[in-house]
């Protein structure tokens, strides 16, 4: 099935999800499978130490289970503090037609929280 024209849209849901704990096989925060109908447009990625040290975070999109590609690459997360890993300013559309998922992942366990804002589009 196609990915849908989001010039002509029948709905535009707001999501928000979150993955507590992400360890080094976390895996993925976001799942676009195949012939759902649904483009995701990713606008926001945070990440949040919960930890007195820096911990640092790995985002990737992995496309038809095949390819991997890095959008960040072991950025610092101070102590106590959050990051923005992706902003809306530069959105991530991630489509069904690709069997997206984007995945992050950290070597601190039990360190980060991931935020994941995106707006589920068909």
């Amino acid at each position: 099935m196609a990915s849908p024209n989001i010039a002509n849209l029948s709905s535009i849901v707001g999501v928000t999800s979150a993955t507590l704990s992400v360890s080094p096989t976390s895996g993925s925060i976001v799942l676009n499978t195949p012939a759902t109908n649904h483009v995701y447009k990713i606008n926001t990625v945070m990440a949040a130490n919960k930890t007195a040290t820096t911990a640092y975070i790995t985002l990737t999109l992995n496309r038809n289970a095949t390819t991997w590609y890095t959008l960040a690459y072991q950025m610092p997360v101070p102590a106590n503090a959050s990051i923005v890993l992706m902003g809306k300013d530069n959105p991530l559309y991630m489509m069904d037609t690709q069997a997206d998922i984007l995945s992050a992942n950290t070597a601190s366990l039990t360190a980060l929280d991931v935020f994941v804002s995106y707006e589920d589009i068909s």
